[in-house]
């Protein structure tokens, strides 16, 4: 049986490790975002320019708020 602590992602709520958070986000979200942590949060703005700043204290939080500002408009990942 396999248990999801047994997931290298996983981590506990009580002892983040914020730079495997931004590697985690920069992996999936770094080309079209500029991910980064500030003051306890979680941050990302679109590389196009448009839009607001993202922002959730947890990690998954800024991952479920990144994918809903890109399903409704995505942002091209060919920007110089």
């Amino acid at each position: 049986m396999k248990l999801i602590s047994d997931d290298p992602a996983f981590r506990k709520p009580d002892s983040p490790d914020v730079q495997a958070d931004l590697d985690f986000l920069g992996h999936r979200w770094g080309e079209a975002y500029l991910i980064s942590a500030e003051g306890g949060w979680y941050t990302a703005i679109r590389r196009d320019g448009r839009g607001g700043k993202l922002a959730d204290p947890d990690r998954d939080g800024l991952c479920v708020k990144i994918r809903s500002d890109y399903d409704a408009d995505p942002v091209s990942r060919e920007l110089p």
